[in-house]
């Protein structure tokens, strides 16, 4: 998943990004790809993806209403979005958003039928002594009103916020650390719905990968996916990232 946060700054630079990411994709048969650019430019793509799916980086908790500046669930679902991120670490740091706030998210995009792909581990004081008691903080408050049925429609994201390369002090996560993380989530996940349904349910990682790093990540099956960021401004980086993550995707498939 490509997520270009607040880039490129102008329209010819999105759409170059955006071709170029998008015409790649067909060789690719063991994965899904979702690209999530400002919002300002989800009208222009909603009918030029052909392998990709597009996102929103975020909605608002309310459908309708006065609050300047904010996008509604029904708003993006006219542009043909599927996908949108909720709970991010920027967003929870520097915006003010709390668990209160995803579980109205949440109750949107299971009224319009948006996946919406749930971040856990976005918190300023994060660090790997105290991540498992943040993720199980976020992950209660946010799906306490969930059903069964909904929960498993949920894509969830570790994203330890040490680990974004735009954070001071920067300290990437290791394969080995994420995939233990990713586990809990699922054990999480699988005390709410069971073992066997909880194996449906896709965890990514999100968190400085790139194409140096991205095996350490692909590698482990656990980790079903990963959430990019700066890497998907260059296609050829986020190419890179795409392909190891199919062609071990492929091996598990066979």
């Amino acid at each position: 998943m490509a997520n270009w946060k607040m880039n490129p700054q102008t329209l010819l630079e999105a759409r170059r990004l955006f071709h170029s990411t998008e015409i790649r994709l067909h060789k690719f048969n063991h994965v899904q790809v979702l690209i999530a650019p400002p919002i300002v430019f989800l009208p222009v793509f909603a009918h030029s993806q052909h392998y990709s799916r597009l996102c929103s980086q975020n909605i608002s908790f309310f459908d309708a209403g006065a609050l300047t500046g904010e996008i509604s669930a029904s708003q993006i679902k006219q542009f043909r979005i599927e996908y949108t991120i909720l709970g991010h670490s920027e967003r929870r740091m520097y915006l003010g958003e709390t668990d209160d706030m995803v579980v109205k998210k949440l109750d949107l995009c299971f009224q319009h039928k948006i996946h919406p792909i749930l971040c856990l581990g976005g918190d300023k004081l994060a660090s790997k002594m105290n991540i498992k008691n943040i993720i199980l903080k976020q992950f209660k408050n946010c799906t306490k009103e969930v059903s069964d049925n909904n929960l498993v429609k949920i894509i969830f994201a570790y994203e330890p916020t040490y680990a974004i390369s735009t954070s001071k002090n920067v300290k990437p996560e290791t394969g080995a650390f994420a995939s233990q993380m990713i586990k809990y989530i699922r054990s999480l996940i699988a005390k709410k719905i069971g073992k066997t349904k909880a194996v449906s349910v896709r965890v990514l990682y999100g968190g400085s990968v790139n194409k140096n790093n991205v095996h350490d990540y692909a590698s482990f099956q656990e980790i079903d996916g990963a959430l990019v960021g700066g890497a998907s401004l260059d296609p050829d980086n986020f190419y890179e990232v795409i392909k190891e993550f199919n062609h071990q995707a492929s091996k598990h498939n066979v």
